[in-house]
């Protein structure tokens, strides 16, 4: 009977840590939606708008300029008014500027409403792994985090089929205002859940933290989880002052090196691109182009997938070298197609196996990372600092695409992001430790130890 009562207990609480994880997983899907859809409504957008190349590249690149925007104030707000508040207004924020994009009337209007949304994108890309980590189980942080990267791969694929529906009528209004839909969807979510217990009890909130915990699914474990932050939030200094230490110096560096590592390592040129790569290898039509960006984004959620079966088991470390030596060689093959002038087919499948060996690794490992490698009182700056390189680095590489393309040629770019990748791969190897089965308090417990 006693079995049969505790069994039925850690299934009603996985099952309430799976409801947190889908609901707070849909900024992540915002994400992924938003940074994506301008693919398909790219040659829709050229047509209307009489755009050159240089105003593609900034009609992308501002929407990532707002999002640096948006992370560099992302962390100071979660800090000072709870990771659930800033979620809730930022869904909001969603609501409004996507409704505004679809109304544009010229490069102006398009241009001023993607900034907002994109600093809707910066403020969600922080907060949805940090608020996933902070209310995870240790023992399941690494896959329910991953569930953010899993909602950003399905924001993508469900953005490039939407793309595929309103191609037929050329309508790009309509594939940016359906983004509402899953923003209401956070909106209503995020009313549900609790504030991390983590931020409940930095604010000296004791009681509110332990029922946060408690209705989170802890049951008998919430008083001994809450008793390990509270002694790790003594032991901590106060502030970015504690980015002083040696140990957690390397923290940040790591963090921050790895965002910028995913940023230019040429997968956002495949996610914001692809119709447009596809076209120059020789893809006979737009719609053509945008049903293979289709399958990309399939795959890409595909391996999302066995990447979550695979990160608590085998490691952030193993996955990330992984990641980073098979990105290096699949785009060095896409850069040898483009030099032999070989099939759109055959840069089609090899752009592909990019997607793969990034969504198993180097994907969903960096924001895993960056949001389980900091101590409690600074993870909201220390993140907001690793976001705002990883968009900064995204704003240089994806605003300058094209004429990086016009002046190294098609092969010679995506030979400079093999590049990249293996330098990623020899990071990787010197720097980043297996943070697997580790609570939060243990990984700044390491890097504490550094200093000694």
């Amino acid at each position: 009977m006693g079995q049969t009562v505790l069994a039925r207990r850690s299934l009603q609480s996985r099952a309430i840590v799976a409801l947190t994880a889908s609901i707070a997983a849909l900024g992540g899907l915002l994400f992924g939606y938003n940074i994506s859809v301008i693919s398909g409504a790219m040659p829709y957008l050229r047509r209307d708008f009489h755009l050159s190349d240089t105003q593609v590249e900034f009609a992308v690149g501002i929407l990532l300029a707002g999002a640096l925007a948006g992370s560099a104030v992302a962390g100071y707000a979660a800090d000072r008014w709870g990771r659930r508040t800033v979620l809730l207004w930022t869904a909001l924020g969603f609501t409004a500027f996507a409704a505004l994009t679809g109304l544009s009337s010229g490069i102006r209007s398009l241009a001023a409403s993607r900034f907002l949304l994109g600093c809707c994108i910066g403020i969600v890309s922080l907060l949805s792994p940090l608020y996933l980590a902070e209310v995870s189980p240790t023992r399941h942080r690494g896959a329910l985090v991953s569930c953010n990267q899993l909602a950003i791969t399905a924001g993508i694929l469900l953005a490039y089929l939407v793309d595929y529906v309103f191609a037929a009528s050329g309508n790009w209004r309509g594939m940016f205002v359906s983004a509402i839909v899953p923003a209401v969807g956070l909106m209503a979510g995020m009313f549900f859940l609790p504030e991390t217990p983590r931020w409940l009890a930095r604010q000296g909130c004791r009681q509110r933290a332990l029922e946060s915990l408690q209705r989170l699914g802890r049951g008998d474990e919430a008083d001994a989880e809450l008793n390990e932050v509270e002694g790790a939030l003594q032991k901590e200094r106060e502030g970015i002052g504690m980015l002083s230490q040696r140990g957690f110096r390397r923290a940040v560096l790591i963090g921050v090196s790895l965002a910028i590592i995913q940023s230019i390592s040429g997968i956002d040129t495949i996610i914001f691109y692809a119709p447009e790569v596809l076209t120059r290898s020789g893809y006979s039509s737009t719609r053509a182009a945008i049903m293979a960006t289709v399958v990309i984004g399939i795959v890409n959620v595909a391996v999302t997938v066995l990447s979550m079966l695979l990160i608590d088991r085998m490691g952030r470390r193993f996955l990330l070298l992984l990641s980073s030596a098979g990105m290096a060689v699949m785009l060095g093959f896409v850069g040898l197609a483009f030099h032999r002038h070989s099939t759109g087919l055959t840069v089609f499948y090899e752009l592909v196996g990019a997607v793969v060996f990034f969504g198993v690794g180097l994907g969903p490992v960096m924001w895993l990372l960056i949001s389980e490698i900091y101590p409690t009182k600074i993870r909201g700056k220390a993140m907001s600092l690793a976001t705002l390189s990883n968009w900064g680095a995204d704003w240089l590489i994806t605003g300058t695409f094209l004429s990086l393309v016009h002046w190294a040629g098609p092969a010679g770019t995506f030979w400079i992001y093999g590049v990249i990748c293996a330098a990623a791969f020899a990071f990787s190897y010197a720097m980043v430790p297996e943070t697997k089965g580790k609570s939060l308090e243990a990984i700044e417990r390491y890097w504490s130890k550094l200093d000694e």
